[in-house]
């Protein structure tokens, strides 16, 4: 720490170099723990639309035993009548691993929020 200042990402890579680290340590023990609350919210942003899509699995799965979590949830839909208690249930059950992984990785999402505003 130069004057109060806090080393950077090109600061610590340089040191690990002086100090004999290979490119892969560098990239381990370095680079990675440092992206590693970006590439959580890039897994979170990405993984939410692939659980709740919806249409494209619509019109490239054909059979019944194939067929996704919302997909499914369709049959309690009718025209006259819908089982609402068993449709909600089951979009409950469905949102549940999202949220389970939001939650697991919740402390890394918060820490990539806060990374900056601590001095």
């Amino acid at each position: 720490m130069k004057g109060g200042r806090r080393t950077g990402k090109r600061e610590r890579e340089e040191s690990a170099r002086m100090d004999g680290a290979s490119e892969f340590r560098i990239m381990r023990s370095i680079m990675l723990p440092l992206a590693r609350p970006a590439l959580v919210i890039v897994a979170i942003q990405n993984a939410v639309p692939i659980w709740n899509d919806f249409f494209f699995p619509l019109v490239l799965i054909t059979s019944d035993n194939l067929k996704t979590l919302p997909q499914g949830l369709t049959v309690f839909v009718g025209e006259f009548t819908t089982d609402w208690g068993v449709l909600f249930t089951g979009l409950t059950l469905a949102a549940l691993p999202i949220t389970l992984l939001y939650i697991v990785l919740s402390k890394q999402f918060i820490s990539g929020i806060t990374q900056g505003a601590v001095k």
